[in-house]
């Protein structure tokens, strides 16, 4: 399961649990304050709390108060409606037009699905993009359908190539999603780079030093205190590297630079190299399995599959093997349940911003 707060974390009020349900309530009117229709505000509220709630707390409500910020300067327009541009039978590019990014790749991915429900495959790109939260929400909206799903986005330059010290691209990240039968749905979402640069953030915030590896400074040592404003004096480092840096590995530069040419390239929306902070343009992919073979056989190998790879014998005995998802599917029973550990002094802000917005505190 992904990392929960300790006993006395909760007790001494540092972490507090909060209702789901009413989270998601919460930020929806905080975006209706802010002149976000509420059609558009419940996509982007259950967009970040999904997060919340499957333990990626890097991508939730801590982003979506980021989104507030982003209104009120200018950054995001809150009035406008994605589109789309141009279309074909099996593809289509969406115009997110500046507004709520998770909006946009809502729609995209849905686009997806009626595409690919009515050929096969369906693809869709976003151009006019911004930052569209977890990305692995878009392939499960696919898994649902019966589908497989994939999606890919880019950023503003944050990681470093192999062998060089600058950033040039994004943390560009990855998800996949495909249904089971019994088991759960696979569903891989990864950074490319070693980690996602809101894990240096969240632990700039708190004080707390980072592993040796996840980011270089200007030139190309390894950091261990995490720096606070993102600029060119450092950079992440693309997964598969050394944690002494050393290490030149290909693999995640690679796969960044596959995410840009998918997400920025191919619709033309713009790649890292064209992009200011802000910018996230994307890519999103639906596959009908049943038009590939009957959806119940499917599910069946499905099911053999993943209990193939649980069934392996573990190193060590108090920690079974699992799967690429299971710890976000574990957290989302788990705080499903008992409520998402919000930080107090992002409790904090909530509150305050509600206050400021003249909206009910509901958390």
């Amino acid at each position: 399961m992904a990392s929960e707060p300790t006993p006395a974390q909760i007790a001494s009020g540092e972490f507090v649990r909060v209702d789901g349900t009413a989270l998601r309530e919460q930020m929806a009117r905080l975006f209706v304050a802010l002149n976000v229709s509420e059609g558009h505000a419940a996509i982007a509220s259950d967009i970040l709390v999904a997060s919340d709630l499957r333990g990626v707390d890097t991508h939730g409500v801590v982003t979506g108060l980021r989104y507030l910020e982003q209104i009120e300067s200018g950054l995001i327009d809150p009035t406008v409606t994605p589109r789309r541009v141009r279309e074909a039978a099996g593809s289509a590019v969406v115009s997110n037009a500046g507004g709520l990014g998770g909006v946009g790749a809502h729609m995209a991915m849905r686009v997806a699905i009626e595409k690919a429900r009515a050929n096969g495959i369906g693809h869709v790109g976003v151009v006019d993009g911004r930052h569209i939260g977890m990305v692995g929400y878009y392939p499960m909206m696919a898994a649902a359908q019966d589908m497989i799903g994939m999606a890919v986005t880019n950023a503003n330059r944050s990681v470093r190539p192999a062998r060089g010290v600058d950033p040039r691209f994004g943390t560009n990240p990855i998800a996949f999603a495909a249904p089971a039968g019994e088991e759960r749905p696979f569903v891989l979402d990864m950074a490319t780079s070693t980690v996602a640069s809101g894990k240096v953030r969240r632990a700039h915030a708190l004080g707390l030093p980072i592993p040796r590896g996840w980011a270089v400074d200007a030139n190309g040592q390894p950091l261990e205190t995490p720096p606070g404003a993102r600029d060119t004096s450092w950079a992440l480092t693309p997964v598969g590297e050394s944690a002494d840096g050393e290490g030149v590995n290909y693999k995640g530069y690679g796969l960044a630079v596959m995410v840009d040419i998918l997400a920025g390239v191919l619709a033309g929306g713009g790649s890292s190299a064209d992009l200011d902070y802000g910018s996230n343009m994307s890519w999103f992919m639906a596959i009908d399995i049943g038009q590939m073979r009957p959806i119940a056989a499917f599910k069946a190998d499905m099911d053999r599959l993943i209990r193939y790879f649980a069934e392996t014998r573990p190193s060590d005995p108090t920690r079974p093997v699992i799967l690429a998802g299971d710890p976000e599917a574990d957290a989302f029973e788990f705080r499903s349940k008992v409520g998402v550990p919000l930080h107090r002094d992002t409790l904090a802000t909530l509150r305050s911003r509600a206050q400021t917005l003249g909206t009910p505190s509901l958390v």
